[in-house]
């Protein structure tokens, strides 16, 4: 059985399923299997251990977000204002923070990280180090953008570990401690706003 097997594909949904209603430990492989019609030797034959079932959920559900965002990203493109493009591709990050399925796997991965750090790395190499890359990009493109001229001092790889970091570290806390219903429409677009006025204040040459 193959990543791309169909198979494979019930199994991670399955798991994702088990972890959220009966918790990380309490779920078992017996169930996991049992979800997605497929017997143990199935999951086991791809996936040698209940941390590997869960670090290939995580890459499941950071890799649907990672193309959500990257089409966030491409539809803005030809926006003619910076703010304005931040400001949408901002409330895109706070969606995936503040979903179901991403914000159940910020907490679990706190948890489990502690005793399997390589869970946490994962989490921050595919949604962190992958965000911040991508908003780079952005960044850069518009240094070198037809109306721009490339000046000293402005490192967009920095530049968009703070956008990041104004834009998502309030919602991830407020998600890690259970608070994620204090957000509604209103709230989070009035965060994304502010941070990203915060952002160009700080980097006016960006705007």
């Amino acid at each position: 059985m193959q990543p791309q097997d169909e198979r494979y594909s019930r199994i991670l949904a399955a798991a994702l399923e088990a972890f959220a209603e009966s918790s990380f430990r309490d779920a078992t492989t017996d169930e996991i299997a049992r979800r997605a019609s497929v017997s143990k030797r199935d999951i086991y034959a791809v996936l040698p251990n209940k941390h590997a079932i869960l670090i290939a959920v995580i890459n499941m559900v950071l890799q649907a977000d990672d193309e959500n965002l990257l089409s966030v990203i491409s539809l803005t493109a030809e926006s003619t204002s910076l703010q304005e493009r931040l400001e949408v591709i901002g409330l895109a990050l706070i969606n995936e923070i503040l979903s179901p399925g991403t914000g159940f796997l910020f907490r679990l991965v706190g948890s489990e990280s502690i005793q399997h750090p390589q869970i946490g790395a994962v989490y921050f190499e595919n949604w962190y180090t992958r965000r911040t890359g991508l908003i780079s990009q952005v960044l850069s493109m518009q240094l070198v953008s037809a109306t721009k001229s490339v000046r000293r001092y402005q490192d967009p790889n920095q530049a968009a570990k703070h956008y990041v970091a104004l834009i998502a570290h309030l919602p991830q806390l407020t998600v890690s401690v259970g608070m994620r219903n204090i957000w509604g429409a209103k709230s989070v677009q009035a965060h994304v706003k502010s941070s990203v006025e915060c952002f160009l204040r700080a980097y006016p040459s960006f705007a």
